[in-house]
């Protein structure tokens, strides 16, 4: 099940650049593995953010579709954030998905 999360009270700063996410093939090295879609066909994209909020910080890695096109040391706002609990071969952990990341000021930029 995922879980929503408000992010109202935090701040998100992109601390490595957007990278398409790949789909594992056996037998291929991993420079020769195909990009991951969603069930839109758009392709999936992972972003590094460092999650700031009461007073603690923690770098999680957000996956969204399409290229974001944010950079790093960019502010940026993630809508529709939402954690998922895995577990695979004795290893667990938690996934992050968004809707979309955006630069801040994105909304200044487009009126501009």
């Amino acid at each position: 099940m995922r879980l929503p999360i408000d992010t109202s009270r935090l701040q998100f700063l992109v601390v490595a650049e957007a990278e398409p996410l790949k789909k594992f093939e056996d037998g291929k090295p991993r420079e020769a593995w195909a990009p991951r879609v969603d069930e839109n066909g758009e392709i999936l994209w992972r972003v590094q953010v460092v999650a700031l909020g009461d007073g603690e910080a923690d770098i999680i890695r957000v996956v969204v579709p399409g290229d974001p096109g944010v950079k790093q040391a960019e502010m940026v706002r993630v809508e529709g954030l939402t954690a998922q609990a895995w577990e695979m071969e004795g290893r667990n952990g938690m996934s992050f998905r968004a809707a979309s990341i955006r630069p801040v000021n994105a909304r200044e930029k487009a009126a501009a």
